[in-house]
């Protein structure tokens, strides 16, 4: 699993000329240690993120690795790197999106996978305010995964379909707030349930240098897809809420540092009891 967040990523895109944006991030994962809610007891997380773009483009890659220990010190690390790469096209009140994310992955309840990424959105400006709204796609495929009777290794292919809408207020010149809601719909044949429904709120405030953004989710996620295809669940864990609270600062118009918390409750593959993950992660963004 890789559970990131970039607040600052798309700095670039406010920018007429070519900006490259470089975002380096890191993170640690605590699963609580409790041997009859999970096997996982810590996780690191290293990474970085690119884009380059203007008002019309946008390329991104990411690319980061997560090592996670177990409870049981006699099973071997888990090990895996994950691969984005995207494209957005942007125009007067219409944009699109293309990319992949690539799992590779020593984890064999569903092995190594890839995602195609597709997107269309629309925007409407009122003045200083904005409102967007569009959807999102997500295939993902797993050629030696596994379904939750863990009979026999198998292809395993989900669907996934995330509308959204946001709408940005400009309060006035030192305030502005951002509130957003996404659904996601995801269909998984190969899995003894078929379909899962989540919901996701945010709501980000902006005073002058300083935004915050507290998040929260709920409903039934499996393999889930989030942060426009940037994170993947690629595991048999049954998501069922959280929420998460970030904290950036932008120290230059291109210098932005941001620090984030979040708190997943889920149910571990195999275990019938919940469990509850923390998740810090900290990133500094520079352009230029």
């Amino acid at each position: 699993m890789k559970k990131i967040i970039l607040g600052t990523a798309l700095v670039a895109s406010a920018l007429m000329a070519e900006v490259v944006t470089l975002t380096p991030y890191g993170g640690t994962i605590d699963y609580g240690n409790d041997a009859t809610k999970s096997f996982k007891d810590k996780a690191t997380l290293l990474g970085a993120h690119m884009s380059i773009g203007t008002l019309g483009y946008l390329v991104e890659a990411d690319y980061s690795h997560i090592k996670t220990k177990y409870i049981d010190p006699t099973i071997p690390n888990l090990q895996q790197d994950d691969i984005t790469l995207a494209y957005s096209k942007y125009y007067t009140n219409a944009m699109f999106k293309v990319g992949a994310h690539y799992i590779n992955t020593n984890d064999k309840q569903l092995d190594d996978g890839i995602i195609g990424i597709i997107a269309l959105g629309g925007y409407k400006y009122f003045g200083y305010d904005k409102l967007s709204y569009g959807l999102e796609g997500y295939y993902s495929y797993y050629k030696n995964g596994h379904d939750e009777n863990y009979l026999r290794v198998k292809k395993i292919n989900i669907f996934q379909e995330t509308p959204y809408i946001s709408y940005y207020k400009s309060i006035n010149t030192n305030w502005g707030n951002t509130i957003s809601f996404k659904a996601n719909f995801q269909q998984a044949n190969d899995y003894v349930k078929k379909s899962y429904t989540s919901y996701e709120l945010s709501d980000t405030l902006f005073y002058k240098s300083l935004f915050a953004t507290l998040t929260y989710y709920n409903g039934e996620m499996k393999t889930g897809i989030k942060d426009g295809g940037m994170t993947v669940f690629n595991t048999l864990d049954l998501m069922k809420n959280g929420y998460s609270a970030k904290l950036g600062y932008y120290f230059k118009k291109n210098i932005v540092a941001n620090i984030s918390y979040t708190q997943n409750t889920y149910t571990e593959y195999t275990f019938l009891r919940d469990n509850t993950n923390d998740v810090a992660i900290a990133s500094v963004s520079y352009s230029f």
